[in-house]
């Protein structure tokens, strides 16, 4: 049987343009976390609200960038509500200056993101088996 979170379960945002990336850090979330998905950052924006616990937040996002994203979010609720970890291919001096909690270098592994989420909502409840 598949496990599902727990009701309780934080919730984490996704953001990256790259599918098969957004996807697969999806699939490995989900078992403990309540997952949303969002390929842009007009769409995050979109998927985004006070339930929200933890985004992972692609800084080189087309459009709309992770940066604006970030931006717009701490002017709706409160930055202290909720743990940003930045993913980046390339990260550099400007992303010192974001107030982000952490930054993930692409290509990420599973362990980054699981310990990056243990570490900013804290060990999930285990999903139960139905």
């Amino acid at each position: 049987m598949t496990q599902q979170p727990t009701p309780d379960a934080p919730t984490v945002l996704l953001v990256d343009d790259e599918a098969a990336l957004a996807d697969s850090l999806a699939l490995w979330l989900e078992r403990r976390y309540r997952v949303r998905v969002a390929y842009s950052g007009r769409e995050a924006l979109q998927t985004f609200d006070e339930s929200v616990d933890l985004v992972f937040l692609d800084h080189n996002l087309p459009g709309l960038s992770g940066e604006s994203v970030l931006e717009e979010l701490s002017r709706r609720v409160d930055p202290s509500s909720f743990a940003v970890v930045m993913l980046s291919a390339a990260p550099g001096d400007e992303l010192a200056d974001l107030p982000v909690d952490a930054v993930l270098t692409k290509p990420v592994t599973k362990r980054d993101v699981f310990d990056a989420a243990d570490r900013f909502v804290g060990d999930a409840p285990e999903a139960k088996l139905d």
